[in-house]
């Protein structure tokens, strides 16, 4: 009887062994099946084809597929950029960044204002001269300055550019923009001018086309003067202290705060030459105050002389005799 239970127990435990062994297999035949369709989606790891990469190709990082996609974008993108006319743009958007500041002003316009070019011509033999002149274009545009002792103009009657009181500016064909002088076919003189005024870089030669001179102006005054104002703008001027490569020398000119001169006059090295005159402020007859001379240069040490005196009529209350008639 104990053999039969116990053939019983045998037979039972054996179908459990054979049932475990059987979900076993099972599992691993479907483990199997993924893994075997998770592989076959990917390259295997050892590449034995042709293709570059890590030892000739003979082993894959997996990153292969990446670089050639990041190569492949960017063909593409500079093909686009080729087919909109763009190529180098890197190179082009120096080069026009480079031309633009090097980009001259148009020739016909100087500091912002429309020029007209004149030509003048007088003289005869060796002593024929050309200029080359540009004059403020529209009338409107004109603006000179009262604080500027030296204007120039063209005068069409002269075919030649002067200087002197404009009596009407209206009229006058004030000069501005580049201007050249050229003596026998040589050239003598050229520079730049500013509502009339001297402006900028001036130079003179001589007849062997030889530099003589060398100045530089600011509208109307050396470049280096010392300017003072009455206001705080710097619209109104009160003082112009001529100073060239560093020495007080050339036209000096003071005027009162409503823009007429009150005194004017010629400084060598700081020292007063020539005829100085003082001016009242207003004045019915005119507004010469004094005149006075002085020496030739700064060597000169002539004592100053009054030469006139007027009161504010214009009336002549001093005159030096011996100059009487000039």
């Amino acid at each position: 009887m104990g053999n039969f239970f116990e053939r019983i127990a045998f037979l039972e435990a054996m179908k459990i062994k054979v049932l475990i062994l059987f979900c076993i297999s099972l599992a691993a035949l479907t483990s199997y099946g993924q893994t075997q369709a998770v592989i076959s989606s990917h390259k295997p790891l050892t590449d034995t084809s042709s293709q570059k990469g890590f030892l000739g190709g003979r082993l894959s990082t997996g990153l292969e597929e990446q670089l050639e996609g990041a190569k492949k974008i960017k063909s593409e993108s500079r093909a686009i950029i080729e087919d909109l006319g763009i190529k180098n743009l890197g190179i082009k958007a120096s080069m026009l960044a480079r031309r633009a500041a090097k980009k001259s002003p148009p020739k016909d316009e100087y500091s912002g204002i429309k020029t007209e070019r004149r030509l003048g011509n007088y003289g005869s033999g060796a002593r024929n001269t050309l200029e080359e002149i540009n004059v403020v274009k529209y009338v409107e545009d004109e603006a000179v300055s009262p604080y500027v002792a030296e204007i120039w103009w063209f005068d069409p009657a002269q075919s030649r550019i002067v200087t002197g009181a404009l009596k009407d500016n209206k009229s006058a064909q004030i000069c501005h923009g580049p201007f050249s002088r050229v003596v026998n076919q040589n050239i003598s003189e050229q520079g730049f001018f500013f509502m009339g005024a001297k402006d900028g870089r001036w130079e003179t030669y001589g007849p062997e086309g030889e530099l003589v001179n060398k100045q530089y102006y600011y509208r109307g005054f050396p470049v280096e003067s010392n300017i003072s104002y009455y206001d705080a703008e710097q619209k109104k001027i009160k003082e112009i202290i001529p100073v060239v490569f560093g020495k007080i020398r050339g036209q000096y000119r003071a005027f009162y705060a409503g823009g007429n001169v009150k005194e004017e006059g010629v400084l060598d090295d700081n020292v007063r030459v020539g005829r100085w005159r003082e001016y009242y402020e207003f004045g019915s007859g005119g507004r010469l105050k004094k005149e006075w001379r002085y020496g030739k240069d700064k060597f000169d040490n002539q004592e100053p002389e009054l030469v006139q005196e007027r009161d504010a009529q214009g009336k002549i209350i001093f005159q030096l005799q011996n100059k009487l008639g000039e």
